[in-house]
């Protein structure tokens, strides 16, 4: 183990101010270490994390598990040599398991922090263990696979497994949906999990049948667990007979005495997930949205008395979506992280009172953990001028500290403004707020030209987060402004404007994108009217999209536009992408059944195309489809609009690959030079 100091990592900050600056590159971006899965260890000195980084040379990741003591004041790497090592899981006794590839496939190994810096292999699964839990006797873990729901035992599958991979038929025959999920084709297969004991040949499905656990999409952090006293096993699973139209997961609960299952949220057809033992196992309490179809309804918490059987809704007056939870100690209050305006701060709720109280405000945080003392809460947080780090916050004080600076020494040169928050009268008479991101080295006094950026989702907000796909620093560095608008839809403002974008995708959040760039022309003398880009991904590329039908409607002229694995054809998406219920939800029924899919669609408004366009788009992104890119790059080009398309064949709707991103931000913000001239 190589122990570094963080004490020395801070002198970093304290660089002579003389030192010279300059602006962040991709290089600077790309290298930053990816921070996540925190472990606090049982005796709470120590929290164990893994380090995601890249090595673009090579196009890979690799990822290590590092360790920091609770009072900030060292840092220690735990693994070295090949592999990937990551989901760090602490035993009672201390011992750190964790997955590593190692030896090949992923297995489950451990290693003595206290006595040995020995790493020993727990496991030999056929074809590995990409995550675990421990059983609550830690005698077993748990792990979920795919496999033939046929199989009679983890044996006949495995077997299975082999036979496809060797078969020279590569053919698929389709019996029904979903028959691929975001990037890869189901096959047949079915998620569940099984029960062993390390050392052993011996393996128990827990999930057995033609359904999923975890559920293929929707799910919580932890979509299975066993409750700390051993008699309750919990997962997660959608029953419902087409899961391609339905976001009906349910919480299950089982006796492990009786055997005695019970669905929690049988009389709830909307979507429920992430359960949580609270640590007396008293109770058990999840995440559940009310709205049967709508995969973007606000999350609530609901608590059920293990002992009594009830359930009741603990957070029915907050207005916002909860993002995640954590219990006390004493059984008597919930942490949680929600989102509003561009943070997820963390609150505090009392059970019997259902009181709430933001304890640590503007905040970006995830990944909530409490010590084992029940004193202090660990998390992660960012900016968009600092990826992830980890931080305390002790409870009595409300004081907060910063464990980690893991990413000091890449940024320690590098000139990065913070975002700043503004406010415009948009759609509706009602208040939108944005994100406004000025460039290194900025002079009020210059012009700088624009990059006005569109989030997807839609059900989705910018937030003041370190992006590695869509990073706001990255697009300013070259001398750029950037805006991001968190139009209607956006969550983090009430569920009322959440909803207010279903049905309505070219109406509100298209006015309040026409007024916001209005707003920010006319209200920051700083920003060059006439050189203003755009570009979005996802809904955000379906907003490109219907922009470049309807750029007329803007007061100030876009130089040029970048659509990102936008809908192009609201229609033939339907029939192509893998989740229905969110297209039906967002459109109002089929394409049989309503007319929006024809209203807002930006196929029927090509013979206005005119602003130079890049498109991008990905062979393996099933989501939305590579045709829609193609369709919408052969507009423009018929239309003879100046446009180009950057097609990645072994991407999904994110662009991941080292190389590919490098890509990809050198024709992104080539695009933009190409377009708008020297920004300097």
């Amino acid at each position: 183990m190589k122990k570094i100091s963080i004490v020395v990592l801070c002198l970093f900050l304290s660089a002579p101010l003389w030192s010279q600056k300059r602006a962040l590159t991709f290089e600077d971006m790309f290298a930053a270490g990816r921070l996540s899965s925190p472990a606090v260890s049982p005796d709470g000195k120590l929290v164990v994390f893994a380090v995601k980084t890249p090595d673009i040379a090579a196009n890979t990741y690799q990822t290590h598990l590092y360790a920091a003591d609770l009072q900030g004041q060292s840092l220690i790497k735990l693994t070295e040599g090949k592999g990937n090592h990551s989901h760090p899981r602490f035993m009672r006794s201390g011992l750190l398991t964790f997955v590593s590839t190692r030896d090949g496939d992923p297995q489950l190994f451990a290693l003595d922090l206290k006595n040995s810096d020995q790493v020993k292999a727990l496991t030999t699964v056929a074809g590995g263990v990409s995550d675990f839990i421990w059983s609550s006797d830690e005698k077993n873990i748990a792990f979920a696979k795919d496999v033939d729901p046929r199989a009679e035992s983890f044996a006949a599958a495995v077997a299975m497994e082999k036979e496809a991979a060797a078969s020279n038929i590569k053919a698929k025959l389709l019996t029904g949906l979903m028959f691929r999920v975001w990037d890869s084709w189901r096959d047949g297969l079915r998620s569940h999990v099984f029960l062993h004991q390390p050392g052993t040949s011996e393996f128990t499905d827990l999930t057995p049948g033609e359904f999923d656990t975890p559920p293929l999409d929707l799910g919580g952090s932890q979509d299975y667990l066993f409750s700390g006293d051993g008699n309750w096993f919990a997962f997660v699973k959608n029953t419902d007979p087409v899961v391609a139209i339905s976001t009906n997961n349910d919480v299950y609960l089982r006796d492990l005495r009786s055997g005695h299952e019970k669905n929690l949220s049988i009389d709830n057809k909307g979507g429920d997930a992430n359960p949580v033992f609270s640590p007396k196992s008293r109770y058990l309490a999840y995440l559940s949205m009310r709205r049967p179809g709508f995969e973007a309804d606000k999350k609530d918490i609901i608590l059920y008395n293990l002992k009594t059987g009830a359930g009741r809704n603990l957070t029915t007056a907050f207005p916002d979506t909860i993002a995640s939870f954590v219990f006390g100690a004493d059984e008597k209050t919930i942490y949680f992280i929600a989102s509003q305006s561009i943070y997820e701060p963390i609150f505090k709720l009392h059970i019997a009172s259902k009181k709430i109280e933001k304890i640590v405000p503007a905040v970006n945080a995830n990944s909530l953990r409490l010590t084992p003392d029940g004193k202090s809460l660990i998390y992660m947080a960012q900016t968009v001028a600092m990826p992830q780090e980890i931080f305390k916050c002790d409870l009595r004080r409300r004081q907060q500290t910063q464990l980690t600076r893991f990413n000091s020494e890449v940024f320690k040169d590098v000139e990065m403004n913070r975002a700043e928050i503004f406010h415009f009268q948009g759609a509706k008479d009602e208040m939108v707020e944005g994100m406004l991101l000025k460039p290194p080295f900025f002079d009020a006094n210059k012009k700088y030209p624009l990059v006005f950026l569109v989030h997807g989702g839609p059900q989705n907000a910018w937030t003041d987060d370190f992006h590695y796909r869509w990073n706001h620093s990255l697009f300013a560095s070259p001398g750029y402004v950037v805006a991001a608008i968190n139009f209607h839809g956006s969550p983090g403002y009430g569920q009322a404007f959440t909803d207010s974008i279903s049905g309505d995708w070219g109406g509100a959040p298209f006015i309040d994108l026409v007024k916001g760039q209005q707003y920010l022309v006319e209200n920051f003398p700083f920003i060059d009217r006439d050189k203003i880009v755009a570009a979005g991904a996802s809904y955000g590329g379906f907003m490109l999209n219907w922009m470049a039908g309807h750029s007329d409607d803007f007061k100030y002229p876009f130089r040029c536009l970048v659509s990102h694995d936008g809908i192009f054809d609201a229609r033939s998406m339907y029939y192509a992408t893998d989740e229905l219920w969110f297209e039906e939800w967002e459109y109002g029924g089929t394409p049989w059944e309503s007319a929006l899919y024809e209203k807002w669609n930006p196929a029927n408004y090509v013979d206005r195309f005119k602003v130079p366009m890049l498109v991008v788009h990905s062979e393996n992104d099933y989501r939305v489809p590579v045709t829609q890119g193609l369709m919408l790059f052969t507009a423009l080009q018929r239309r003879g609009v100046k446009s180009r398309m950057l097609y990645f064949p072994d991407e999904n709707h994110f662009v991941q690959k080292p190389q590919n991103a490098r890509l990809w931000w050198q024709t992104v913000l080539g695009w933009f030079a190409e377009n708008i001239g020297d920004a300097k």
